[in-house]
């Protein structure tokens, strides 16, 4: 074990030695404005007390609520980092998993129809090829290819929509209030942009791809439901099926009585 930890003081020692020579320091401070002030001839005693009424508190409060201030904001970018980091992940500076399940959950039983209905789209986004480049040049431009997705799919949804990473290699976009056709227009378009963007890996350029599967929902459909068929959709895109992506119509009520969905 490191001794050095061993030999630290204790933060309440600290807070106590702080305190107490801010203490003293206050003192001294008030005691030398007196002696200026009482000493000489040049002020009346109520001029002295009117003068020491107004230093004193500068020169004390003053420093002392900066440094409050200071601390306290501090501590408010600490506790905002804090809950950032954990929401989002690390490299992408999307959602992580949990945060994204939960966000969803939310969201979507908040978008109601006028019929009083749920609606929305989920899309699992995944990268066909951040893996090869992970292995052929290495880890770091692996998770630099999934920053470059990553910023293109929140440059193409609204700022209402969810966006939150799955695994090493998807993503997940969630659109409350969506269509068909809206979730189509979003697929495609985050599909095109990505594959138009270059991207560098050690000076040698590498065609980014997405395949992309998703499920258009109506009621109250749990996620782990709405995961399970929009996997399914992913799976038929990567294996060549409608282009790469593959969108199912989910009617809630079918759903929940045989587990079909509507393509």
């Amino acid at each position: 074990m490191d001794k050095s930890l061993l030999q630290r003081k204790p933060r309440w020692t600290w807070l106590i030695a702080f305190t107490l020579l801010g203490t003293l320091a206050a003192v001294g401070l008030s005691f030398l404005v007196h002696y200026l002030l009482f000493f000489g001839d040049d002020f009346n005693p109520y001029q002295r007390s009117l003068v020491a009424a107004l230093v004193l508190p500068i020169l004390i409060a003053a420093p002392l609520l900066a440094y409050i201030g200071q601390a306290s904001e501090q501590l408010r970018r600490v506790k905002r980092e804090r809950n950032f980091s954990a929401a989002h992940d690390p490299s992408t500076e999307v959602f992580n998993g949990d945060m994204f399940t939960t966000l969803v959950e939310r969201r979507r039983s908040a978008t109601v129809s006028e019929a009083g209905r749920t609606f929305g789209a989920l899309l699992i986004v995944e990268a066909e090829n951040t893996r090869d480049i992970s292995i052929d040049y290495g880890f770091n431009w692996g998770e630099e290819s999934m920053r470059q997705i990553a910023s293109v799919i929140r440059a193409n949804v609204r700022r209402s929509d969810v966006v939150g990473r799955l695994s090493s290699n998807e993503f997940g976009v969630f659109l409350p209030g969506a269509t068909v056709e809206q979730a189509r227009d979003v697929g495609e378009r985050i599909r095109n942009a990505v594959a138009k963007a270059p991207f560098t890996a050690q000076g040698e350029t590498v065609e980014l791809s997405l395949d992309i599967g998703g499920v258009i929902f109506e009621d109250q459909i749990e996620f782990r439901g709405l995961m399970r068929i929009a996997s399914e959709q992913l799976e038929k895109a990567r294996q060549g099926e409608a282009g790469g992506f593959r969108l199912s119509a989910l009617n809630a009520l079918e759903s929940e009585e045989n587990g079909q969905s509507r393509e």
